[in-house]
């Protein structure tokens, strides 16, 4: 449950910021790794980060949600801090820990977990992260993401590919498919910096049968961000 079309804080550099920054987005789909968190609706959502020179970065980040089905929990609220170094030129490492948090409901709490994840980026344009959730979306199973992101610039657009494996530990207690502990998701994503804002138009698929989740089919997102530096 966490941003595919915003600034994907736990997949940037954050060396790049400086002191305390936001950055609010509105997207047509709020998709975890292809999966609508919104029933297919739109989403908005903000951010809000402090970076220091040694490389500790923390940060809180919100989304609305629709889980459909009668479900009333309508938000998600993240918290996360982590350590960003360049090791050379070429190479960085990021660690770090998120909480996820679900309101709106009595219950929502109860989907709450946290995860640990840890990255590299190459060059960088490309980078590998693992993400490991010990009690996946509140459940007594553990998940795990690994990722690749390679950014390509092309003038003044900027193409972003990525491609995910999702594993679930235990499939009869959270199956991503029928009779599938695993499933893998891509997306396509094009964006542009225009007027102090950044468009992005992406195009996103995974391997899970539209008949069991039609809210992992294909899909096309538009999403629409600003940010800000708030303290330099």
């Amino acid at each position: 449950m966490k941003k595919a079309l915003t600034t994907l804080l736990l997949a940037a550099p954050f060396s790049c910021l400086a002191g305390v920054s936001a950055e609010v987005s509105l997207v047509s789909d709020y998709r975890f790794n292809g999966v609508s968190q919104t029933d297919k609706g739109p989403a908005l959502q903000a951010s809000l980060d402090y970076s220091h020179d040694s490389g500790i970065y923390l940060g809180t980040w919100a989304s609305n949600v629709d889980y459909g089905n009668g479900d009333d929990t309508n938000l998600e609220w993240d918290y996360y801090i982590g350590y960003y170094r360049d090791l050379t030129d070429a190479l960085a490492i990021d660690l770090g820990y998120a909480q996820y948090t679900y309101h709106g409901a009595d219950y929502s709490g109860d989907y709450d977990y946290g995860e640990a994840y840890v990255g590299v980026t190459v060059n960088g344009n490309t980078t590998v992260y693992w993400n490991h959730a010990s009690e996946y979306f509140g459940l007594d199973v553990a998940h795990d993401i690994l990722k690749v992101t390679h950014t390509i610039p092309l003038g003044d657009y900027s193409l972003m590919l990525t491609a995910a494996h999702n594993q679930s530990a235990d499939k009869d207690i959270w199956a991503w498919d029928e009779g599938e502990a695993s499933y893998q998701d891509y997306e396509v994503a094009v964006s542009r910096d225009f007027k102090g804002f950044t468009v992005t138009a992406t195009v996103m698929t995974t391997s899970i049968d539209s008949d069991y989740n039609d809210n992992a089919d294909t899909t096309f997102v538009l999403g629409v961000s600003r940010g800000f530096e708030l303290m330099p």
